[in-house]
């Protein structure tokens, strides 16, 4: 049930490439613009590119949950999940992976690229691979969250950051706590085990709060 409708998401963004190549665009184009700015200051850039790639996989994840459903809204898509025999909950998961799996999948293979640019240890590459692994797709699931929330307020609504942001800062901090502790110590930190909790809570509750989120907009 869930491969079939995963499939489904799979083949409208392939139809619709920007979805993929933007993301990845935007990603690139923030990663060449500090070195820019900052000179070419090797440590300096070792130190802080971590922090940087994160807080531009967060911009990403705007860029890709921002109006969202708004297309399958106009087409009545979201109508048909009502009356589907499969479960909203288990759609709206779907969506979450899909949407992870087209957004940061291509980040995270050419990360170890992005890596030798800059010189990143390989023992932090590891732990930033694993802490983007594991809290992106957080950062998706609340990101949608997010878009359904706004779903009935017009386009291009600039309520969605000012919502999902804060709820962004823990999966943040852990991941900042995790790879500053590798950087230093080399060791694995307690905080990759509180991301992976996260992971599970937004997986496990997310789809059914959306789920619940999409029937109240739709009656009303």
């Amino acid at each position: 049930m869930i491969l079939d409708t995963l499939k489904k998401d799979f083949l409208l963004f392939y139809r619709n490439k920007t979805s993929i190549l933007l993301p990845l665009l935007f990603f690139f184009l923030i990663v060449s613009i500090f070195p820019l700015v900052l000179g070419p200051d090797v440590n300096l850039l070792m130190k802080i590119m971590p922090g940087i790639i994160w807080i531009i996989s967060i911009l990403t994840t705007l860029l890709s949950s921002h109006n969202f459903f708004y297309d399958d809204l106009d087409s009545g898509i979201l109508d048909l999940y009502l009356t589907s025999k499969v479960p909203l909950s288990s759609m709206f998961f779907s969506k979450i992976i899909s949407c992870w799996v087209v957004t940061f999948v291509p980040l995270l293979i050419f990360l170890p690229i992005i890596s030798i640019m800059y010189s990143l240890d390989a023992f932090v590459l590891m732990i930033l691979l694993i802490t983007l692994f594991v809290g992106t797709p957080t950062l998706i699931g609340i990101g949608l969250f997010g878009s359904l929330l706004i779903i009935s307020l017009p386009r291009n609504n600039i309520l969605l950051p000012i919502i999902i942001l804060p709820f962004y800062i823990p999966v943040l901090v852990f991941a900042a706590d995790s790879i500053s502790i590798a950087s230093s110590m080399h060791i694995i930190s307690p905080q990759l085990y509180i991301l992976v909790a996260l992971l599970v809570l937004a997986l496990a509750f997310l789809p059914y709060l959306m789920s619940l989120t999409l029937k109240i907009t739709i009656n009303n």
